[in-house]
């Protein structure tokens, strides 16, 4: 971990005991770590560079401090500090969300500031292991959208519909400098300008912005699980890509959760579309995933498959991703706020593709361990 982690930390605490924040009560800390390695069978690596036949620890581990405060009766500040593997693969920490909430009424709230993006199930608190039963949600859903949070304003609607909470989520905001992966099929012509490329098997990534993005997040959550859709429209760009106009991005995706008795099942599906240049970046797909599993005491055995698939139309530019995947894993609870998962996972990719790997093989097996702690 490097010292930048620390002194953050250590900075944040002396400004709250130096009494420079007088008016604000009921400061909060919660926590969450997670310790993760990750190993495959193949010297393919997964495109990120993160999971090669060497084992690591960069894809999974990840400590974070949530602070929450009550600024007066009706509103709050709640923030997140995250310390994770960067694309450099160096252990830093950042800010990775914060906003000021406030209440209009009992059953709504307006929130400002960077908030994170509703997009699938367990989005919100995505970083945090302990919440979900996997190592890492589905690739093949999760990774399709590398926005984890937009600069803007949301509202939160909440309503007790038949024995249940229904949520209206509609928000509107920008999400700046984010990090996108250069695929591989561009990098011969990549940066977008006369000489020569960059070799295959390059890990790149470059900024892009999300501007004008307007969505809404629904979910209804009753005694057995939850069920979500949303919808989003946005405009990206990135001069590094040669992307200089605006251009069109949708995505929808829903879903749901089961937790009844013993049995606990996820699944999503999504549809991403984006016209124009930005296409053979960032190519049109569609991708879903079911999991299943049953709690047998301590131990949670469950099953993943997921597909990911082409959803551009004959005149897009863009190399869609394609590939399925297997994944059983067991999750076993360490006590209170603790447990211990291993998982295998078999990645398929379609007809001589690379899927979410560097370069193409027939298929690549990944074995992971993890313990993911609460506090």
């Amino acid at each position: 971990m490097k010292i930048r982690f620390s002194r953050t930390v250590a900075a944040s605490l002396l400004l709250f005991h130096a009494g420079i924040l007088p008016a604000v009560e009921n400061i909060q800390f919660n926590g969450f770590l997670t310790v993760g390695g990750a190993v495959s069978n193949d010297k393919v690596n997964t495109q990120n560079g993160n999971i090669t036949d060497s084992i690591g620890f960069d894809e999974d581990t990840r400590v974070g401090v949530q602070i929450s405060a009550d600024i007066n009766k009706r509103m709050s500040v709640t923030a997140q500090l995250l310390g994770s593997s960067d694309q450099s693969q160096s252990f830093d920490a950042k800010f990775d969300w914060g906003y000021v909430s406030y209440s209009l009424t009992e059953n709504a709230d307006i929130r400002g500031g960077k908030i994170k993006f509703p997009t699938f199930l367990v989005s919100e608190y995505i970083e945090v292991g302990y919440a979900y039963p996997w190592i890492r949600p589905p690739a093949e859903v999760y990774g399709s959208n590398p926005i984890t949070a937009i600069t803007g304003t949301d509202l939160l609607l909440r309503a007790r519909v038949g024995g249940g909470d229904l949520l209206v989520q509609p928000y509107f905001g920008t999400a700046n400098d984010e990090k996108a992966l250069v695929p591989q099929e561009v990098l011969p012509q990549f940066p977008p300008q006369p000489g020569p490329g960059l070799p295959a098997g390059t890990v790149k990534f470059v900024n892009f912005d999300a501007k004008n993005m307007a969505g809404i997040n629904v979910a209804y959550t009753g005694r057995a699980g939850t069920i979500r859709g949303g919808y989003l429209q946005t405009q990206v760009s990135a001069s590094d890509l040669g992307i200089t106009k605006n251009d069109d991005v949708t995505f929808w995706s829903v879903g749901g959760n089961l937790d009844w008795h013993n049995i606990i099942g996820y699944s999503e599906y999504f549809e991403r579309d984006i016209d124009g240049a930005a296409n053979r970046f960032f190519p049109s797909q569609k991708g879903w995933y079911a999991t299943l599993g049953y709690r047998l005491g301590h131990f949670l055995p469950h099953i993943t498959y997921a597909t990911l698939e082409d959803n551009n139309s004959k005149s897009d530019p863009g190399v869609a991703l394609q590939q399925q995947s297997v994944t059983a894993g067991l999750r076993y609870e360490l006590g209170t706020g603790a447990a211990l998962k291993l998982e295998a996972e078999r990645i398929d990719p379609d007809n001589g593709t690379r899927g979410l790997l560097i370069s193409p093989v027939d298929d690549i097996l990944i074995y992971s361990l993890a313990v993911d702690v609460i506090f």
